[in-house]
């Protein structure tokens, strides 16, 4: 008996990684690991941010793939469910799509708002 379950952990990371696998065909997963390679640098090295500030940016940041992640889910299922073109198809896959839409607002918000606390602490200086 698998008294701790790690056969189950075992066997979802390997679907986890395979899923990853399959986001790094997608355009847009690429676009923003780019974004997340020049970014995150820049909040982990900015002066003026504290810990948590830095934490909070990488963590708005890893929400972007995530969601981009969980669109192409949900396009890919619409997909096989719907080949043909169909109102609640269409209005699931836009449901998807403005969920990327509101992470990326908020991204836009929060590193805005980062940017404002550097810009100011330098200027304090």
């Amino acid at each position: 008996m698998d008294f701790l379950g790690l056969r189950h952990l075992k066997q979802s990371l390997t679907c986890a990684f395979h899923g990853l696998a399959d986001a790094f065909h997608e355009v847009a997963f690429r676009q923003e690991l780019v974004i997340g390679i020049v970014v995150l640098p820049a909040a982990w090295l900015a002066p003026g941010l504290t810990l948590l500030w830095r934490v909070f940016l990488t963590m708005c940041w890893l929400a972007l793939p995530t969601m981009e992640i969980i669109n192409t889910a949900v396009e890919n299922a619409v997909n096989i469910i719907s080949p043909t073109i169909h109102p609640l198809a269409k209005k699931a896959k836009d449901l998807a799509g403005a969920g990327v839409l509101c992470v990326c607002i908020g991204n836009l918000f929060a590193w805005s708002c980062a940017i404002y606390t550097v810009v100011k602490y330098l200027l304090e200086k």
